[in-house]
């Protein structure tokens, strides 16, 4: 079953904390200009999952999900494909996104300015801070317009007129995790739309799932701007590409730097292993991680750690470890209408678009 009706995916930033293939297909990567310089180095295109991916088991290539805020069992939780212009087949096309637009610097708005600490203290890591990111980000509100606009536009949105309406704006970002995290031969399932903390940005990756009367990944279905975040309920976040604006990306040449902590204390790393290779799920276990020699807390050391890259999940997919607590965030549903059930055979969504 594919999504057919355009004014699906027009809706989706309701349906997503924004929250948000198997098919191992090549992913050219667009290389960087400078040797050394891994910052431009991304991919041109995102193996997006198929029709009846699941959330229910852990496995490559999709999420094991346990979601306080969905009243539903894992296993009636698949993904269905999309047909937004800008997904090909099984690949999300980066450059036929239609990114929100304008920049915002957030270092010259009175009230918002980046604020993150962190800091360990009796075995718990700690992250504090606003959740504003340090790098410019899109315009929130989307302005009419704009290309973006009809897709949030036409987004329900509780508080605002649509979801071209929400702003990106401050909050208590509040979140602790194991210091020294334990690996564990039982994944653990994601059971927070919080699943990681970008320390070189500030702000946060959301899990990528997102509801629109049936299950979609959220790059696929919504655009980003070109950070590859967005706001829900005020708060910025990432999804997909989305360490295209960290600072600190290392030598192309060499293993990714760490970007972050996944929500059970292992450190995130970008897309690209010992000498530089870039990784695929294959080459990664079915939480998206695997045991290395890495830089950790200023030693190296070889242990169990995730990486980022350009095939769904897009970043950690289950849990090795025992998942921290995140505060304030909220217990958002990611899209998903308690006061509804999804039957498989409708043919229609719960907006009376047409499924096929």
């Amino acid at each position: 079953m594919r999504l057919q009706s355009k004014k699906s995916f027009y809706r989706l930033l309701v349906l997503m904390s924004a929250i948000g293939s198997s098919l191992l297909l090549g992913a050219p990567i667009a290389m960087a200009d400078q040797k050394g310089d891994q910052r431009n180095a991304g991919p041109e295109f995102f193996i997006t999952p198929g029709t009846g991916t699941g959330t229910a088991v852990p496995a490559r290539n999709q999420h094991l999900l346990c979601l306080s805020a969905i009243p539903l069992a894992p296993s009636d939780i698949n993904l269905t494909a999309t047909t937004t212009p800008w997904v090909q087949g099984n690949k999300v096309n980066a450059s036929k996104i239609p990114f929100v637009e304008g920049t915002v610097d957030w270092n010259k708005v009175p009230g918002a300015h980046p604020e993150f600490r962190t800091w360990v203290e009796d075995g718990q890591r700690h992250f504090k801070g606003n959740g504003i990111p340090n790098h410019p980000t899109g315009v929130f509100p989307v302005q009419p317009g704009t290309a973006a606009y009809d897709y949030y536009a036409a987004a329900p949105a509780p508080g605002y007129s649509s979801a071209a309406a929400i702003p990106i704006g401050p909050y208590d970002l509040d979140v602790t995790v194991p210091a020294n995290p334990v690996y564990s031969e039982t994944p653990s399932c994601i059971s927070n739309l919080v699943t990681g903390v970008v320390t070189q940005t500030g702000a946060v990756w959301h899990a990528n799932i997102a509801y629109a009367g049936v299950w979609v990944d959220p790059i696929a279905a919504l655009p980003v701007d070109k950070c590859w975040g967005h706001p829900y309920e005020k708060q910025y976040h990432y999804h997909g590409y989305s360490w295209k604006c960290f600072p600190r990306q290392g030598d192309a040449e060499k293993h990714s730097p760490l970007f972050g902590y996944a929500m059970d204390g292992f450190g995130v790393y970008g897309p690209r292993g010992d000498e530089g290779k870039w990784l695929r799920n294959a080459d990664l276990d079915e939480c998206h991680g695997h045991v290395g020699r890495i830089e950790w807390d200023g030693k190296w050391t070889t242990m169990y750690h995730y990486h980022l890259n350009n095939e769904y999940p897009y970043g950690p997919g289950c849990y090795r470890g025992k998942p921290g607590t995140a505060v304030s965030h909220g217990n958002h549903s990611h899209g998903f209408p308690a006061a509804k059930t999804v039957d498989p055979a409708a043919s229609t969504d719960i907006y009376g678009n047409t499924l096929h």
